[in-house]
């Protein structure tokens, strides 16, 4: 596959498809949704800076600003919180639309997959122990799956939690986006295990998502389904949109300590 980073203002692309057409158009398109958000906040600036859903009809307005309102209905947050996911999922709806069979499309660790092939994916929780060393191995049967991330403790996105990983899965990268934000937002406390306890609730009462899974020091959960958990091991720089992993078959338990999973919530 075709491989492209590309960086405007807050928005980091890299984009994987067969065809640099296909590569081309998803960067459009991207662009595109930046200047459309861009242009819509002069009219509505409550669109920027509201951490609360905003009664507007998606509908009356155009796509990308139609599913970050949606998402941000359906997790209970801001608008804003599904901005990356969103510009990650009309990228990679675009290269689809001109021919590509396959196409994946992260923003700042918010990926976008469509397609019917294999896809891995590394998982990055900062100083957490399990950071870098598991992934998700995504079927083609699973796809089109949106993955996207929110911490407490890395990057620069508004998060109120302590979470040093959430992430979340659903079909559409706009919904997991707005969901990770909000369940991150509830893993809080100077209990860790209650506090993940408390994330997976609300990813269970979040609509439209598939599963969660919630990484916090030395502890770790999951929620609903989850593609396939591997080891993966990392070369170069720790960053999403420069790492490259390598994978092997494994079972989650064999990575950490059996004290550190919270078991109740595990479904393999």
């Amino acid at each position: 596959m075709y491989t492209r980073a590309w960086s405007f203002k807050e928005t980091n692309l890299v984009v994987k498809s067969g065809t640099e057409q296909a590569i081309n158009v998803a960067v459009s398109a991207a662009l595109e949704a930046r200047r459309c958000i861009e242009r819509f906040i002069v009219r509505h600036p409550e669109f920027r800076y509201s951490l609360e859903p905003l009664r507007l009809n998606a509908e009356e307005y155009p796509r990308i600003i139609g599913l970050m309102l949606r998402a941000a209905r359906l997790a209970d947050v801001g608008p804003f919180a599904a901005v990356a996911g969103a510009i990650s999922q009309v990228a990679a709806e675009a290269a689809i639309n001109v021919g590509a069979k396959n196409v994946l499309v992260e923003n700042g660790g918010d990926i976008s997959i469509i397609g019917n092939q294999e896809f891995r994916v590394g998982i990055y929780a900062g100083k957490a122990k399990i950071s870098g060393k598991i992934g998700f191995l995504v079927q083609g049967k699973e796809l089109p799956i949106g993955i996207c991330t929110s911490s407490g403790t890395v990057g620069h996105s508004v998060s109120f939690g302590d979470a040093d990983a959430v992430v979340v899965i659903a079909r559409e990268a706009s919904i997991a986006d707005a969901a990770a934000t909000s369940v991150a937002n509830a893993v809080e406390g100077t209990d860790v295990e209650a506090s993940i306890k408390r994330g997976l609730d609300r990813a269970d009462a979040t609509p439209k998502i598939r599963g969660c899974l919630v990484i916090r020091e030395d502890y770790i959960g999951t929620s609903s389904k989850l593609p396939k958990l591997i080891q993966v091991s990392s070369e170069g720089e720790l960053s999403t949109t420069s790492r490259k992993y390598r994978a092997y078959d494994a079972d989650l338990l064999s990575i950490l300590e059996p004290q550190c999973v919270v078991r109740d919530r595990w479904q393999s």
